[in-house]
């Protein structure tokens, strides 16, 4: 499938990164209203770049549109492409109003066009193996989540240096702007999503603990988050994002019989292992073997770490192959759209006493035995 990519900055070389491992897609243009921007990542990566929608359509033939622009930007260029009849994977959210991301939902329904978000790292081997595992009562009846996306003190490193591969910066003064719920919350929520279906109910609490990060003209997001979150199955999650914590991606999921666990959501094919409970004479325990999960090969292998160990391609890669071979998508708009409210939620909290109820619902998603890409 032929693809252009909207927004040309930092995360747009994760994307060009990984596209070459997938080689149904052909990147065929970009765009770029910043022409430094768009000139940087032709130079680097040899694609022809347009400065407006008009001039990308005219121009070049393609059939999907990668969204990587800022997030106060996604609806809007998510909703022109729409328009002009191109299926839109998005960067998360969808938009920064849940009513405004129903309607590019709507839209694209109405017009027989594919839409989808990242993250899609519930394609990843570790959650499809969390999946399988509580598929096949592992640890019993799941009760409670405890997720964590602790980034580290960002504040106090030098980010003003960090570039990706072509040189782009990172975008910091947008990052600060957004939030740490925005930006991270969604690399677990589409987790507890695959593994526990449609959340019912949302209790969150938000702060801004370090003041004074650099901002354009707006006002700076929060740098911690947390959120209890109840599923419509019963289970109860924790969900814990900062940028001011040490670096701690772990997710561990309480069941009757024992305990799941999985390192880090960011690495595809993290380690996920389980122990179950024991009885010893009076004492009821864990027991101290851990029993790791085998991880089925879904797709190429990375092995960088951190966010360069993700196969952002995966989801846009999923999408193409729903779209020829006609079937139900593994990253579905409704997918999407709920955990982009079940996002918005946490990140728009105004008071830690008052329980969100969600509108949006999804058909839950089954386990994936292959990449079909």
């Amino acid at each position: 499938m032929k693809i252009a990519i909207v927004g040309c900055g930092f995360v747009a070389d994760f994307y060009m990164l990984t596209l070459k491992l997938h080689p149904a897609l052909e990147v065929v243009a970009a765009m770029d209203t910043n022409r430094a921007h768009a000139e940087r990542f032709s130079a680097y990566w040899h694609v022809p770049v347009f400065l407006d929608a008009e001039g990308l359509i005219n121009n070049a033939d393609f059939e999907m549109v990668l969204n990587l622009t800022n997030p106060q930007s996604h609806y809007s260029v998510s909703k022109c492409f729409l328009q002009y009849g191109k299926h839109v994977y998005s960067e998360k959210p969808l938009a920064m109003d849940f009513n405004q991301a129903a309607e590019l939902v709507d839209l694209a329904a109405n017009r027989g066009l594919a839409l989808g978000s990242a993250p899609c790292n519930h394609l990843g081997e570790s959650a499809q193996a969390l999946k399988k595992a509580l598929s096949n009562n592992v640890i019993g009846k799941p009760k409670l989540v405890y997720a964590e996306m602790d980034d580290g003190f960002i504040a106090l490193n030098p980010y003003e240096d960090w570039k990706n591969v072509s040189g782009a910066p990172w975008p910091y003064k947008d990052e600060f702007a957004v939030g740490c719920t925005l930006e991270h919350a969604g690399y677990y929520i589409s987790w507890l999503l695959l593994c526990f279906g449609p959340a019912k109910r949302i209790v969150s609490f938000q702060s801004l603990l370090q003041p004074g990060k650099p901002v354009d003209n707006e006002r700076e997001g929060s740098d911690f988050s947390v959120a209890c979150i109840e599923f419509h199955s019963g289970v109860v999650a924790r969900l814990t994002c900062s940028i001011i914590a040490p670096h701690d991606h772990g997710l561990r999921i309480v069941g009757d019989k024992g305990v799941l666990y999985a390192d880090d959501c960011w690495f595809y094919r993290t380690r996920v292992h389980y122990r179950r409970y024991l009885r010893i004479r009076r004492r009821f325990l864990l027991s101290p073997i851990k029993r790791r999960l085998p991880l089925h090969a879904l797709g190429p292998n990375i092995k960088r770490r951190g966010s360069n160990a993700m196969d952002f391609a995966r989801g846009p890669a999923e999408m193409a192959s729903a779209i020829f071979e006609n079937r139900r998508s593994h990253i579905p708009a409704d997918f999407s759209l709920h955990a982009t409210e079940v996002a918005l939620a946490i990140h728009d909290t105004q008071s830690e006493t008052q329980a969100y109820e969600t509108k949006s619902t999804f058909t839950p998603l089954g386990m994936l035995e292959t990449i079909r890409f």
